[in-house]
């Protein structure tokens, strides 16, 4: 089985999961010419992913998975904007993921959909679910909460190849970026 490719459909599931934690409401609107407008939005374009990390790791990601290296922001708009994931120029997941403004800087992210074959008798998929946390225009944190998954009668097989020992599994990938 192809090492390389488990390791980008769970890259692709982590890509998605990214982002933040807070969820207190926004009072940042309650003056004159306030509120959404203060909110701290990314600059589209391409970022570079600085630090990756795994949380709450059913999976054993930390030895197998490989995270993302790579961000584009896009569609920014007054309280939303799109997000991709690439590991090493090929895009993680099924497209783009909308998140749209939850609380303070704090966007939570559409889902992230990803699956591989390994075989004919096995496809592990992954569905990742994240925030991001704007910390600057040029510089974001994320939160994914991955959920690996294997159909077929290869799974045990697949689940011995990843270290998971068993699938489904869960994982968090914590991660931060910078504008390049």
């Amino acid at each position: 089985m192809n090492h390389f490719a488990l390791a980008f459909v769970f890259l692709s599931c982590v890509g998605l999961i990214g982002c933040g934690e807070d969820t207190q409401g926004d009072t940042s609107g309650e003056g004159e010419g306030e509120g959404e407008s203060d909110l701290v939005l990314p600059q589209a374009g391409d970022w570079t992913v600085v630090t990756t990390g795994y949380t709450n790791d059913d999976c054993n990601a930390e030895g197998f998975l490989i995270p993302p290296d790579a961000i584009t922001f896009s569609n920014v708009e007054s309280s939303s904007f799109s997000i991709t994931y690439y590991l090493e120029n090929e895009r993680i997941g099924d497209g783009s993921s909308t998140c749209a403004h939850l609380s303070d800087d704090v966007f939570d992210c559409d889902e992230i959909y990803h699956s591989t074959s390994f075989s004919a008798s096995a496809t592990v998929s992954m569905v990742a679910v994240g925030t991001v946390t704007m910390t600057s225009e040029t510089s974001a944190a994320g939160v994914g909460d991955l959920v690996l998954e294997c159909t077929g009668g290869g799974c045990g097989q697949v689940a011995g190849m990843t270290n998971t020992g068993s699938l489904p599994c869960d994982t968090t990938l914590n991660w931060t970026a910078t504008f390049d």
